[in-house]
């Protein structure tokens, strides 16, 4: 299976919260995903666990171990990514820090990901807000939702997007820390909370993450296989990883806007 055909099963399906179990064992998880898989598993019938589940997730774990490895080939270096900018005639920010001993990161993948989408987005007569400075607000009928944090881009703009992303890029040249796992936390907040709107009022909301940066979440690898699971759930739409900004983002975005064109 594909990520799109494990987003078929749903966001509220059982073998999500036992990905989320198998995840949290620290200790030999394959052992326990062996256990929990026996003929007679005392464990499965604590957890009412159906026999067609047991087989999902054990086909899941084999297509994430793959998928992570993939990912993590994906990712670009800081110099790589400074470089397809620079190819493409993007200009970059830097992220500057009160201390001079700290890395002061270039916003290569911001600009990549604005510079791709602004001609897309120009094309299909949309705006297109690549710097959010507020809350990303739906109205529909009587309902509302207000965004929990704000985003990093929004088509058309911060009121009623019908395509949202955050971005996650760290350029740091040591070990990534706790704000990779914050990462993870806001995708799945984001996420979670987008597809309950939309399930109320029956709209579609497309949310992408861009993640990048090998140093850091090549020593993160436990957040970035979390973000391939909320993928996987359909939590996130679509995650491109690395040279994915480079290679799929286009395409994927203008057929993002055909299918809102045909609607």
């Amino acid at each position: 299976m594909n990520v799109k055909e494990w987003q078929k099963i749903g966001w509220r399906h059982n073998l999500w919260e036992l990905v989320r179990y198998y995840h949290s064992i620290r200790s030999k998880p394959d052992d326990w995903l062996k256990n929990l898989s026996s003929t007679g598993s005392e464990l499965a019938k604590l957890l009412q666990i159906s026999k067609n589940d047991l087989e999902l997730l054990n086909s899941y774990i084999q297509y994430r171990k793959k998928a992570l490895k993939e990912g993590l080939e994906l990712l670009r270096t800081e110099e790589e990514a400074i470089s397809f900018c620079k190819s493409e005639g993007f200009k970059w920010g830097i992220t500057k820090t009160k201390s001079k001993d700290h890395h002061q990161a270039t916003k290569t993948l911001i600009a990549t990901v604005a510079g791709i989408a602004q001609p897309i987005c120009d094309e299909y007569g949309v705006s297109l807000n690549a710097n959010p400075s507020a809350r990303c607000i739906w109205r529909v009928g009587n309902l509302l939702h207000v965004c929990a944090r704000n985003l990093d881009g929004a088509i058309p703009d911060l009121a009623d997007p019908f395509v949202v992303w955050e971005i996650k890029e760290y350029w740091g040249k040591t070990g990534g820390g706790s704000k990779m796992s914050d990462a993870v936390y806001e995708c799945q907040l984001v996420g979670r909370e987008i597809r309950e709107f939309e399930t109320k009022a029956k709209i579609k909301i497309n949310h992408f993450a861009f993640v990048d940066g090998k140093e850091q979440w090549a020593s993160r690898k436990s957040d970035l296989m979390r973000l391939i699971d909320l993928t996987s759930q359909g939590l996130l739409d679509d995650i491109f990883i690395g040279t994915d900004v480079e290679n799929r983002f286009e395409k994927v975005l203008t057929d993002t806007l055909n299918k809102r064109r045909s609607i």
